[in-house]
């Protein structure tokens, strides 16, 4: 039997951190956020910039103070990986998707917050987009919520974690959502060649 990898509910610390995002008629069902395998990427990256800076401000000042090179380098190497570490911090924190019963949400940032949000009923159909170095090496991918209403008519969940599953377990919920509100007619058709009933 295949691992399901979306079944954890939100902790209670979840719950009381995203309550101002929703409305008093939802619940918090699932919060996720970028996959582990792009944090990862993205912390190599910032190893080698900004990280490389640091380490050469780090020698550049050292040499010009004429210190220790060793006592520099070590002071160098833990500049680039604290700061490759906060960025990558930040990052984590700072992007989160969050499903409830009635909506899918999307927050960006820490301190100023930018949300994005669709209602179930307003989507149309949900695509993933995935290459074959993320399907069969990094398990990410990006999911695709194309939505009536909205201007671009697309939202995007870059970089998540196992995108199929996913994008199954969010229309199930759009399918009860449209059960309970007598909208059966309105269902989702076809999405990356599978048949929705």
């Amino acid at each position: 039997m295949a691992k399901f990898h979306y079944r954890e509910s939100p902790t209670q610390k979840q719950k009381n951190a995203f309550k101002k995002y929703l409305s008093e008629d939802e619940e918090l069902i699932l919060v996720t956020n970028l996959s582990k395998a792009f944090i990862r990427s993205q912390f190599i990256i910032y190893l080698l910039f900004p990280g490389m800076i640091f380490l050469g401000l780090s020698l550049g000042v050292g040499w010009f103070l004429s210190l220790d090179k060793v006592w520099t380098l070590s002071l160098g190497m833990v500049l680039m990986f604290l700061s490759a570490l906060l960025k990558t911090m930040h990052i984590y924190h700072a992007n989160r998707y969050l499903l409830t019963t009635r909506r899918v949400i999307i927050k960006k940032g820490l301190f100023s917050v930018r949300l994005t949000a669709a209602l179930f009923d307003k989507i149309t159909h949900l695509e993933v987009d995935q290459s074959i170095i993320d399907r069969m090496l990094l398990h990410h991918g990006t999911i695709i919520i194309n939505t009536a209403g909205l201007n671009k008519g697309e939202i995007m969940l870059r970089f998540v974690d196992y995108p199929l599953e996913l994008k199954n377990l969010l229309e199930r919920l759009i399918n009860r959502e449209r059960e309970q509100f007598g909208l059966r007619g309105a269902t989702l058709t076809e999405v990356e060649g599978e048949i929705i009933s």
